[in-house]
């Protein structure tokens, strides 16, 4: 059976505080409204949030800004963004967005295929076992960045 249109308001939005960077994250679509083909989530980084450097062996991630500004850092560079930019991030790319400004930034993220929704899901329940749960998921975390 197909997978039935999915619709999410933003009056629908969960809102779930992300332990990696304190940053509110509510999913969009999940594998299972996609045939696990992406993941989808909307996230709000307030000033100083976002995760720490990783990398992701089996994603593809993608970002598009809506609103505010973000710093990424893909590899050893930095470059900041604004709302209207689109970034795309390889798998196996190291990488990390923090907000350096003085207000919230929106955007919302992709990743292709699905399956690493239960990383975000254990983080918000475990944040202390940050290095552990992302190994589960094929991701390696750098925090000395």
């Amino acid at each position: 059976m197909p997978d039935e249109p999915r619709l999410v308001r933003p009056e629908d939005l969960d809102g779930v505080p992300n332990a990696a960077g304190g940053d509110i994250y509510s999913t969009l679509a999940r594998g299972e409204h996609t045939s696990g083909a992406y993941f989808a989530t909307h996230a709000i980084v307030p000033p100083g949030g976002g995760p720490p450097a990783h990398i992701h062996t089996r994603e593809e991630e993608a970002f598009q800004i809506l609103s505010g500004e973000l710093v990424f850092r893909i590899d050893d560079e930095n470059v900041t963004v604004g709302p209207g930019t689109f970034l795309n991030v390889p798998r196996g790319t190291k990488h990390r967005f923090r907000n350096e400004s003085d207000r919230n930034a929106e955007m919302i993220f992709w990743f292709a295929p699905a399956g690493i929704e239960g990383l975000f899901e254990e983080l918000a329940e475990r944040p202390e076992d940050i290095v552990a749960i992302g190994e589960r998921y094929g991701v390696e975390y750098f925090f000395d960045e």
